[in-house]
Formats: C-alpha cells, structure tokens, sequence
C-alpha cells in the first residue's frame, strides 16, 4: 500500500515521522524459518484437514501461507490445495496471552459429511509433487503440500493432521511424521548456520513404529530465497535452486536415523562460501527397516546405510520431505500492519491535512 501526500515540506515531513512511528520495522539480522513441504499421510486414516502450530510467536509475525496469500495464476490461492484457504489464528492461554499462532486447513461438514479428505496410503514422489501443480494425479493422491514464511524462529513447530474416524464432525489431531527446520544463526566462533530438526514426540506403543531414516541434502546460492523460491519449476530462480540440490556435482548428500527417545534431534552446520546468500536443505523421510534392540530402539548397523543415491532394503515407505531456507543477507522489511494500524495512520493524516487547512485559513 503506498499513500500519496501532497502539501507542504513541514507537513511531509510530519507525516513521515507519523509513519515512522506508527508502522512496525524489522531490523537487519532478524531472521525467521522458511519451509515447504511434501508430506504423506500415513495416519490410517482419512483426514479432513491439516494444522500447523508455531509457538513463541504471534500472527503478526507470519509472512506467507502455502494456499493464502501466494498467487500462482489461479483464480485464488487456495486452489493449490484440496482445503481452499487456511486460516491464520493467535492461540491463547488461560490468561488471554498469546503463546503461539495456528494455522488450519480444514474441509466443511455438512449433511452428515466433509467435503474433502486426503486418503491415508503409501506414495512415493519426486518431491514438491502434493499440490494441484506437481504433476503426480493430485488430488487423488494420500499427500498434500503445505509451507510457512516467519519473521524470527517459532520457539517450537508441530505438525499436525485432522481426522474424523467416527464421522462425528469435531476433528481429532495426530502428529505427522514431519519434523520442521530451524536455523540457528552463525555466530563468530561458528560462521555456518545449523539446521536442526526434532523427532516428533513417541505417541505410538510400538517404537518400531516412529523411526526413520533421514536424507539430507544441502546447497548453496548466490541469492536470498523466498518461501515461493523453494516450489520447484514455478519461476526461473525456483529452478535454479532445485536443480543445484540435484545436481551431484553441488550438493552433499548424507543419511541419518531419528527416533524419539534415542536420537531426538539431527543437526547439521551448513557451510557458506563467502559470496553466497543463502543455503537451501532439504530433508526426505523414511520408515527404518534396519533391526531394532528389545526395547524397540532402532539399532543402525553400518552396511544398514544406503550408500549414495541408492536406497538398499532397509528404506522403508517413503513419508515425505521438508526444504527449507536460511538467508544470510537479511533485507529490512516491514511487517504488513494490521488494519487497525491503517486507521490510525489515516485518521493521524486526517488530523495533519485538517491542522495545515487551519494554518492556511490564519494567513
């Protein structure tokens, strides 16, 4: 949005500092976490909807939603998935404060029905396929894609689906299998950024049941990237990126396991070279296969990792993938203010104009 003022200096600059003032500027080095993501539903059951929960911060600190306010050349955002427009929600606790935001992507329930679910199934795709653009029979596919641009790191992101198993209309959460990416700056004894990724919480009796395996491959640009950026074949630089993640020649591959309880967190330091912007990841999930101890720990044994490229017996069903961004080069921007925000910015302007038409009149 951009206001024309005309008038006098003094009343310019009046107004400038009025803006100044009334609208919210982020500072250089604020940083925030940059995600999409594939991801299968793997529930056993039908799912009306999904849900993301950032804590530690509040909606004003969220800047894109995958289906809400990208435009990809549809008539709405929300045709990019089966859900249409999610909404954007402050979670409050008993006291009223603000612990986190919600976003939802949910189907209608009427006549005894909803109006769209995502089957619970295996699938295999080529990555950032789950969407109405990704080339794979979507949406007769049991997967969906969905993403997430936020000022500054969530203090904690789950991930979860929505389902109804007894028809009832009220929809039940069950985690995914998913984990998000947080960056933790550089500091000066340490000038790469860490991506970290946390196991989903054991809520299943049977270990074996919530381990993975976990590949991990890693690139960088030249450019700061955009959560849209990270949705391969969508513009020339979205291209660029996903090609240099697959090509061998510049990317670093490598394998890992994650199991709550055993191995809660896979981390990894993402080296820069001095030129470039940004560092793009990316994650793809896997049910182990490999042997478990008594406890249901999982028990990786060397010849169990697959070697390079080429996945061996003990990668199970494929569960989906997180690509994230960190940009180094951060630029100052703006938070969008709220609309409240543009009502006292006009009614202060208003209150300018209407003490410099008093000036003129005294003349």
């Amino acid at each position: 949005m951009s206001i024309a003022i005309r008038g006098s200096k003094a009343l310019a600059g009046v107004a400038a500092g009025f803006l100044a003032c009334s609208l919210p500027v982020a500072h250089a080095g604020v940083f925030g976490s940059l995600a999409n993501f594939d991801v299968v539903n793997d529930t056993g059951y039908e799912a009306h909807g999904f849900e993301i929960e950032l804590e530690g911060i509040d909606k004003s600190k969220v800047v894109d939603v995958f289906g809400l306010n990208r435009n990809f050349g549809t008539a709405s955002p929300g045709d990019v998935e089966r859900y249409g427009i999610p909404t954007v929600n402050n979670i409050l606790n008993a006291s009223g404060l603000v612990t986190g935001v919600r976003i939802t992507y949910q189907a209608t329930f009427a006549g005894g029905a909803w109006s769209v679910g995502t089957a619970s199934g295996t699938f295999s795709t080529p990555g950032e396929s789950c969407w109405s653009f990704g080339n794979v029979g979507y949406p007769n596919v049991p997967c969906d894609h969905f993403g997430v641009s936020t000022y500054g790191n969530p203090t904690r992101t789950t991930y979860k689906w929505l389902v109804d198993p007894g028809n009832t209309g009220t929809l039940t959460p069950l985690p995914t299998a998913i984990p998000a990416v947080t960056f933790a700056p550089p500091t000066p004894a340490a000038p790469a950024p860490v991506a970290v990724i946390q196991a989903v919480p054991d809520v299943k009796p049977n270990r074996e049941g919530n381990a993975y395996w976990v590949k991990i491959v890693t690139t960088s640009l030249e450019e700061n990237v955009d959560v849209n950026d990270l949705m391969g074949g969508r513009n020339a630089f979205a291209k660029e990126a996903i090609a240099a993640l697959n090509d061998k020649t510049e990317k670093e591959i490598e394998w890992q396991v994650l199991q709550p309880g055993m191995v809660d967190e896979v981390s990894k330091a993402v080296g820069m070279n001095a030129a470039d912007k940004s560092v793009v990841i990316r994650y793809e999930f896997y049910r182990y296969l490999g042997r478990f101890d008594d406890d249901g720990f999982m028990d990786p044994m060397k010849e169990q990792f697959p070697v390079g490229d080429t996945l061996n017996e003990f990668v199970g069903d494929y569960l989906g993938e997180q690509i994230a961004g960190f940009n180094a080069d951060q630029p100052l921007m703006a938070p969008v203010p709220e609309p409240e925000t543009y009502a006292m910015m006009l009614a202060g302007l208003g209150m300018l104009g209407a003490a410099t038409r008093r000036r003129r009149s005294a003349r």
